[in-house]
């Protein structure tokens, strides 16, 4: 078909029988309400084919106690599973929650299949076969405009100071010659967060502006978690960076100067 495209093959005459099946690539784009519960939609790539399946939090829950059981060794220390949280403090419906969570999961999953002998696991692959659905093959996203002073970012890095962890924000503009196509700021996750407060605040009038910015990257407490700690400085890059690459993404977040000076653009 014209002009469609993936990320993913498109699934072909079904499943190979499920011992020969290998997971070679795995994303979560999106998430659904049914029922009143989230369900995070996975799309898999396997050996011979791609397809989706939907899963709430509860069976990530379920299978990660299974693969950590059955992996051992072979199980990656940075696969965290985003913790369980109670829904009496925090709805888990909100586009902030489901957004950080979609998030998280996404990564738990790609750092599992990065181990060969996890891809091809039986138990991995089960996990993620069961209830599968034919993808949905999606339009072609629109290129950045001509004008766009940034194509992507990455967090590649931390510096951990003795009160405070640095992220080194890499920055790049493919358009541009090789000299200047590439730069790097340091930032702290406060410097990050009142940015975006900033930003919010310099659109309060205009509700359309307001409502295309990413969901804001969340605050979390100091009494409730240790923001020294290895595994809650993995989880904040990864979301620091997907909040960043949603902004730049966003036509009135990528224009503003706010934003621009923030990330270092001369």
């Amino acid at each position: 078909r014209s002009g469609a495209m993936t990320t993913l093959k498109a699934e072909s005459k079904g499943l190979p029988p499920q011992e020969k099946e290998s997971i070679k690539s795995i994303t979560i784009p999106s998430a659904k309400i049914i029922d009143g519960n989230v369900h995070y939609v996975v799309q898999v790539q396997g050996a011979f084919n791609a397809w989706c399946v939907l899963k709430r939090y509860s069976m990530f829950e379920e299978a990660n106690k299974n693969f950590v059981e059955a992996f051992k060794g072979a199980f990656p220390e940075d696969a965290v599973l985003p913790p369980k949280k109670i829904k009496l403090f925090q709805s888990h419906n909100s586009p902030e929650f489901v957004e950080e969570r979609r998030v998280l999961l996404q990564h738990y999953l790609q750092k599992l299949v990065a181990v060969k002998a996890i891809a091809k696991h039986k138990l991995f692959t089960t996990f993620l076969t069961k209830g599968k659905q034919k993808l949905e093959i999606k339009e072609k996203k629109e290129e950045l405009p001509e004008d766009v002073e940034i194509t992507d970012v990455k967090i590649a890095a931390t510096r951990i100071m003795s009160d405070h962890v640095l992220y080194q924000i890499d920055l790049f503009n493919s358009r541009k010659r090789k000299t200047y196509s590439r730069w790097c700021v340091l930032k702290r996750f406060t410097q990050i967060w009142e940015m975006d407060c900033k930003l919010r605040a310099s659109f309060a009038e205009d509700l359309d502006a307001l409502a295309s910015l990413p969901p804001a990257p969340q605050r979390k407490s100091k009494l409730l978690h240790d923001h020294m700690d290895k595994s809650f400085i993995e989880s904040r890059k990864v979301l620091l960076q997907n909040y960043l690459q949603k902004l730049i993404k966003c036509p009135v977040a990528i224009r503003s100067l706010l934003v621009l000076n923030f990330l270092g653009v001369q």
